[in-house]
């Protein structure tokens, strides 16, 4: 019958005491050292969590970078694709009817070949300012500029 009966439980963790006691034990805000000059190794090892830090974020930019200019180099390369059979025939007539509305109000064959050439020219135009609009997507900027941020923090911080 003495199985039957489980030895006293031990309740020293359920005590206010250990209770209490394992409250501050981990509370460090009653506790405020004095601030004090760090290490030589707290300041490597800040260092490298600096350092560290930095590589990651940079690798992540990098990698949006990467992928932007990707998306950015495939719908470049889709539009000239596109523009080169297309834009030849298009430029051409568009560009030849604004010179024939042109020679039949004017009856001048001169002002007709102008309005033509001119047609081209303000197509030709938009197309390169929307491929430069692009052409400014390509690259790192970002990331060389959070580099340079990087090394001059690095840099700070060892001095």
């Amino acid at each position: 019958m003495q199985k039957d009966q489980d030895p006293a439980p031990d309740n020293r963790d359920s005590e206010p005491a250990a209770q209490e006691r394992g409250r501050t034990s981990f509370d460090s805000s009653q506790e405020k050292p004095e601030p004090r000059e760090p290490s030589p190794l707290a300041q490597v090892e800040a260092t490298m969590t600096l350092v560290s830090a930095w590589l990651n974020n940079l690798q992540t930019l990098f990698r949006l970078e990467l992928d932007r200019t990707i998306e950015a180099g495939r719908r470049m390369l889709a539009i000239q694709l596109v523009l080169l059979p297309l834009g030849i025939a298009f430029l051409l007539s568009l560009c030849a009817g604004v010179g024939l509305l042109a020679y039949y109000f004017s009856q001048s064959v001169y002002i007709g070949f102008t309005a033509f050439v001119l047609a081209q020219l303000v197509l030709l135009t938009a197309m390169m300012l929307y491929m430069k609009k692009l052409r400014a997507l390509l690259g790192f900027s970002e990331t060389r500029k959070q580099a340079r941020e990087a090394m001059d923090n690095v840099l700070e911080t060892l001095k």
